[in-house]
């Protein structure tokens, strides 16, 4: 990193991996607690992903190994991708098999008949 638009865009990059580990509480010690259980979550995903892209770069090039901040600009990136998949998941994935489960679960009978409770 030697200019200052080097700089700045790793910052940002930063930032982004941590906006987009970002998890909703009730109050901020809920929100940091389960940011930081998102980033753990993840980590090891993108440390091991992150070491097989910069071993493959490094074969690539001849066994130089690619400079600090763009092995730290392939783990944020990798960590925001990771992140959004997990949160699909949570978000999307399970809301959709907790109404599902619901629907059946909810399922009452009534004077010989099925009434759906939703």
């Amino acid at each position: 990193m030697e200019t200052l638009r080097e700089k700045i865009s790793f910052i940002i990059t930063g930032l982004a991996y941590l906006i987009f580990h970002l998890r909703m509480g009730h109050d901020a010690g809920t929100l940091i607690y389960t940011t930081f259980a998102q980033i753990l979550f993840t980590a090891p995903y993108t440390i091991g992903f992150t070491y097989l892209i910069v071993v493959f770069i490094r074969h690539a090039s001849g066994g130089i190994w690619p400079p600090w901040d763009r092995i730290g600009r392939i783990f944020f990136t990798l960590g925001m991708f990771f992140a959004l998949f997990f949160a699909l998941y949570e978000y999307g994935g399970n809301e959709k098999m907790e109404l599902l489960g619901n629907m059946f679960i909810e399922l009452q009978s009534f004077q010989g008949g099925i009434q759906m409770v939703m």
